[in-house]
């Protein structure tokens, strides 16, 4: 199958969008359909004028066409050569992942400036910023090593910050989990540092106050992820006040994590009285339409638990799917 010219001119369209203010040709981009076996050739200064576009774009705060560069950037990534070499390896080395940190702490300043309402515009630059990450961390070792070193910190300040937009924090904090999934071992030595150490406190407290469910499995998730069963045991005491808590966040396992997880955040929920922000009740069914909804099958799952989040203003459950358990909100 012959290659579109116009694939071929990626860099074009930056330079047209970045000279001309002209973002048409990018738009047309993300219509075409990439086969993988296509070669879309860029110079060596390509991450200096898609960097430059970026930043123009954020300070301008036109977060739609942010979101444009990204998705056309993302999609044509793995094809990219730069004399001759794979691109975004070679981007990589000029400095992508030190950008993309930039880019990031431009949207969070808008985030923050824009307040805690949900905003879809800036949920979608968001995700693209982050699927576009996830592009570079699996590319290689080293791109896997500079992602996790860069952002799993930044991720866990945001996730800590009542002032982001739960919607956001949940979906960074889903791609941080999937970082810490992959985690190469020798980049694990970062989250023993005393920074992380402090930022895995906050994150403890954080499910105090959560107001989400879903929230709280990530945060949960996340502790357990950046630390070993024994290490728990060592900073659990650290990370909550009350012994009672501490001890049941010890009792998480992490072959039985859904279930121990449940147990824990509703002991802690419940705890916090007429201040929690998660009301849970077992219920003895329920209906979508005409459809029962069944039980996820866990032999451990004593209820079917369904969630009021005050903090998303969400009703959440999980249920039995085809091959695993699917979330209801």
């Amino acid at each position: 199958m012959p290659i579109r010219p116009d694939l071929q001119q990626l860099e074009k369209c930056i330079d047209d969008a970045l000279r001309k203010n002209d973002f048409e040709p990018l738009k047309t981009l993300l219509q075409i359909d990439i086969c993988e076996d296509v070669k879309i050739k860029c110079s060596k200064q390509f991450l200096h004028k898609l960097d430059g576009l970026i930043c123009r774009e954020l300070n301008k705060k036109d977060i739609q066409i942010v979101s444009t560069i990204l998705v056309s950037f993302g999609r044509c990534g793995k094809n990219i050569t730069i004399l001759g070499q794979a691109g975004l390896l070679t981007m990589i080395k000029q400095g992508l992942i030190q950008k993309m940190v930039a880019w990031f702490e431009k949207s969070k300043d808008i985030i923050l400036r824009r307040g805690n309402s949900k905003d879809e515009a800036i949920i979608n630059v968001i995700e693209d910023l982050f699927d576009l990450l996830m592009v570079i961390h699996d590319i290689s070792d080293e791109g896997r090593r500079q992602v996790v070193e860069s952002f799993v910190p930044r991720i866990c300040v945001l996730v800590t910050d009542s002032r982001v937009n739960i919607c956001i924090q949940q979906e960074t904090l889903k791609k941080m989990n999937a970082m810490l999934d992959k985690m190469p071992q020798d980049a694990r030595k970062i989250l023993s540092n005393q920074e992380m150490l402090i930022l895995m406190s906050s994150m403890g407290e954080r499910i105090l106050d959560a107001g989400d469910y879903d929230l709280q499995v990530g945060i949960v998730e996340a502790l357990c992820r950046m630390t070993t069963e024994k290490q728990r045991q060592e900073l659990a005491c650290h990370w909550f006040s009350m012994d009672f808590i501490a001890n049941a966040f010890k009792g998480i396992k992490d072959s039985e994590f859904e279930t121990d997880c449940r147990v824990f955040l509703n002991l802690v929920n419940g705890m916090l009285g007429d201040k929690r922000r998660v009301f849970t009740f077992p219920c003895l069914s329920a209906f979508l339409d005409k459809y029962e909804l069944q039980i996820p099958s866990d032999e451990k799952l004593e209820e079917f638990w369904i969630d009021f989040n005050l903090g998303s203003q969400t009703l959440s459950f999980y249920i039995a799917g085809d091959n695993d358990e699917k979330k209801i909100e």
